[in-house]
């Protein structure tokens, strides 16, 4: 005799005719999840007592407490720097890329201010002037020739590349306490990078190939400096040769592990120095055949995602890293669609969804979903997050569509919410969602949604069932039944007894059912007989 018995639940695998779907699967699932098998509702997000402007694009989540909000699409990472005093969180997308700190951030809106980041060279040369007192005859096979540069140095002691050297000094008397150079520095033009000092360097011998050694450190506002120091009197030699600024349309910004940072701009992929964010040197830069679409880092390896085929670029140091493409002709058609997922790179492409791990390249919707099912989500619209090992996402032109799916079984589901913009918390392991000028946690709320859960269709000879018994928090679930898709009977929530329930008397050869509520449910059995039905529960 036919039966139907369902004690696990997932989700839809949309490609499959519901007449093929495991006897776990739904033709449709909504507002529900499967954690330990049983079907159960979403818990709600929980609105929390901020509120941020309500047209931005993304938010980021600032020491615990503190929401910065951008009206574009940002990308901001914190400082690669153990214990930084500056609490510095750098960002790209909003103009130059940019830096901020805890001395600046705060306002009305977050961040209130903010500067450029890098430190540029300076554009003019320093000129020297040679003051010589000597008071005795002094062998002319002393004289010295030097090159004067200098660099700006932030409040924080971040340094630039220096400018260009100065025309030759020659001193003919470098020993006599009388000689000493006179520097002219020119002006600073233009501080957007809370410049504070100069550092001034000098050649340590001839020829202007020498190693420049540190002379002093002088505040922005000196124009005149005498440099009076012996050789053995002098600092530090000068380091940030190719200390350069991001390019002004570096986008995409993201960390890696050994304190590397990464952007890019056109098919131009670029990575700063060590543990050092600032300086960006244009011989890091790598070039892709396709123009960038996203970036999405693991440990020493990042992901680049193109117009065309993705490339995977690792190593230790930036001077170290080296990039291949990978064997996928799967273009990213949405940068907020990439993420991490349980180690796996995933991003939308025009045929589904793409996964990218140490086991290869593959869509890994694709036996789950056609080409065609899968633009009905509208991939280049959609924006992801991770959530407990799972792809949630948005998409429509609104962001007002919603579904989750999950790598390990494969299925999907859908909910009813809507985020224009979220932030991945790894402190407390937390999904921000924003709307409307409110942020949610993820199913933080006790409050639940109402759930969907609607199975397979079972294909019978004129089958006709008697009874059936529903097994969960049956006082917060309704159930449908369906013969040939027409509804056979419905028991609304909680109208459902505690025990097994007759059925009418129908015939037919496709049937499901349906649940709905908010209660959790552990089996369903539908079968032609009571002796039938206790068969299979004690079975």
């Amino acid at each position: 005799m036919p039966v139907i018995s369902v004690n696990a639940f997932s989700g839809e695998r949309p490609r499959l005719d519901p007449r093929h779907l495991p006897n776990e699967a739904a033709q449709a699932s909504r507002n529900c999840h499967f954690y330990y098998g049983n079907l159960s509702p979403l818990k709600q997000p929980e609105v929390l007592p901020e509120t941020i402007p309500s047209s931005i694009q993304t938010i980021f989540q600032y020491e615990k407490e503190h929401w910065f909000t951008w009206y574009g699409y940002v990308d901001a990472v914190v400082s690669p720097v153990a214990n930084d005093p500056w609490q510095r969180v750098y960002f790209t997308g909003d103009g130059f890329p940019r830096v901020t700190n805890n001395q600046i951030f705060n306002g009305s809106v977050k961040p209130a201010n903010s500067y450029r980041l890098g430190v540029p060279a300076p554009e003019s040369i320093i000129t020297a002037v040679v003051n010589e007192d000597a008071t005795e005859e002094v062998d002319p096979n002393d004289d010295e020739t030097r090159y004067y540069t200098y660099t700006y140095v932030t409040e924080a002691g971040e340094e630039g590349a220096p400018a260009q050297a100065s025309d030759r000094v020659l001193i003919r008397y470098p020993e006599e306490e009388g000689t000493y150079v006179t520097l002219n520095i020119p002006g600073i033009n233009v501080n957007d990078a809370n410049i504070t000092h100069i550092r001034i360097y000098r050649s340590l011998t001839g020829g202007g190939i020498a190693d420049y050694l540190l002379v002093a450190e002088v505040p922005i506002s000196t124009t005149i400096y005498d440099d009076r120091a012996k050789g053995d009197e002098l600092g530090s030699p000068l380091e940030t040769y190719d200390y350069e600024r991001p390019n002004e349309n570096m986008k995409g910004l993201t960390s890696m592990s050994n304190g590397i940072m990464a952007g890019f701009f056109d098919n131009t992929l670029c990575f700063s120095k060590s543990y050092l964010p600032y300086a960006w040197p244009s011989g890091y830069q790598h070039t892709t055949d396709h123009d960038i679409v996203a970036l999405v880092s693991s440990g020493n390896s990042l992901t680049v995602l193109t117009e065309g085929r993705p490339w995977l670029f690792s190593g230790a140091s930036p001077e170290s890293i080296s990039g291949r493409n990978l064997e996928l002709n799967q273009a990213c058609v949405s940068k907020r669609s990439a993420i991490v997922v349980n180690g796996a790179v995933m991003y939308a492409s025009p045929d589904g969804l793409v996964a990218l791990s140490g086991n290869g390249a593959q869509v890994i919707t694709e036996g789950i979903l056609t080409r065609e099912q899968w633009q009905a989500f509208e991939p280049s619209t959609i924006r992801a997050f991770e959530q407990e090992r799972r792809y949630l996402g948005f998409y429509g032109e609104g962001l007002d569509k919603c579904f989750i799916f999950d790598p390990q079984t494969g299925d999907f589901r859908h909910f009813d919410f809507r985020a224009v913009c979220g932030f991945n918390s790894l402190i407390d392991d937390s999904l921000y969602l924003a709307q409307s000028g409110k942020i949610y946690k993820w199913e933080s709320s006790e409050n639940l949604f109402p759930l969907f859960w609607q199975s397979k269709e079972y294909r019978f000879n004129h089958a006709s069932f008697s009874c059936a018994l529903v097994r969960g928090d049956i006082a917060n679930i309704g159930f449908r039944l369906y013969a040939d898709r027409k509804l056979v009977i419905e028991k609304p929530v909680g109208s459902i007894p505690d025990s097994a329930f007759r059925l009418p008397t129908v015939r037919g050869k496709y049937w499901h059912f349906e649940l709905f509520g908010t209660g959790e449910v552990e089996t369903v059995v539908i079968a032609s007989s009571m002796s039938e039905l206790q068969e299979v529960i004690n079975g």
